[in-house]
């Protein structure tokens, strides 16, 4: 009698690759039966061209059964930061390379001028939106109970985003002051931007985080779903005024080429945020029809 391996009972290399294509409420409730369907097929470049498109179509439309609405808000709570953290980041680096911040007033000769300011105030407000909408999450936070489990870890990543901004702050004065305020330098520039990525993750990660641990639900989640959308739609606009900017200031010179890049990059980041936030919304106004109804 052969005694069954749990080693050969696990799908293959291929089959978990493809069924890490879904979201991961549909491969709680699918992964099995999906795996199993997939080994007993043929396989070939072809299926996995469909698959890769249906779980796609996953991503983008998910059925609604497969999770409840408050944990869609609360994922696209997590993800609209994340990617607008890194928009965020993005919206600094283009000003520090290009404008380094200064704002043009009206009758300005400057044909780049009208476009920096719709993305100065584009992005500005974006910024305000994403932070008054998290007054809601970390005030759920503040407000637990001595007694819940994950309150302390909760309030130790809330933490994150200003001991990160504090410690990029304090290395930036550092290096200013190593070189006597001379300027960094192409050198010390390239340190900062790195510092810079990683501070904003940190500043993104540690809310989202936050999250899990105690996690906000009702009106209060509805409140920051809807800033974070809003704030997309302001860095939607922010980003192709930005662009806009740079055709007119770098299309005779080198860094027309990294403006390519920079927007790809922004377009691609904004695609999974809004996505996201569309998602969220249809949670949240089914949210809000539910509780008309109950009433």
């Amino acid at each position: 009698m052969k005694i069954p391996n749990a080693a050969e009972d696990r799908p293959d290399r291929r089959t978990r690759a493809l069924v890490g294509l879904y979201p991961p409420a549909w491969r709680q409730r699918y992964a099995t039966e999906f795996a199993a369907l997939l080994e007993d097929s043929d396989g070939g470049v072809r299926q996995v061209v469909d698959v890769a498109v249906a779980a796609l179509h996953a991503w983008v439309r998910p059925s609604t059964h497969l999770h409840d609405r408050t944990g869609r808000m609360r994922a696209t709570v997590a993800v609209t930061l994340c990617a607008w953290t890194a928009l965020a980041a993005g919206a600094v680096l283009f000003a520090k390379t290009s404008r380094d911040g200064a704002w043009y007033v009206s009758g300005h000769t400057d044909p780049a001028a009208g476009w920096y300011n719709v993305y100065a105030l584009a992005s500005g407000t974006s910024a305000l939106a994403i932070a008054v909408g998290w007054l809601p999450p970390v005030a759920a936070v503040l407000r637990a109970p001595q007694c819940h489990p994950g309150r302390r870890r909760a309030l130790l990543l809330l933490l994150a985003p200003p001991v990160a901004v504090s410690a990029f702050l304090g290395s930036a004065a550092l290096l200013r002051l190593i070189t006597h305020g001379a300027g960094v330098g192409r050198t010390g520039f390239l340190v900062l931007i790195g510092l810079g990525l990683l501070t904003g993750a940190a500043c993104a990660a540690g809310p989202a985080v936050a999250l899990r641990h105690v996690a906000p639900s009702g009106a209060e989640l509805r409140v920051t779903t809807l800033a974070g959308a809003v704030a997309t739609a302001l860095m939607a606009v922010a980003v192709p005024a930005s662009v806009g900017c740079g055709l007119v200031t770098f299309a005779d010179r080198p860094g027309f080429t990294a403006l390519t890049g920079y927007g790809t990059v922004m377009a691609v980041t904004l695609v999974v945020a809004a996505t996201s936030s569309a998602r969220g919304l249809r949670a949240a106004v089914a949210g809000t029809r539910g509780s008309v109804d109950a009433h």
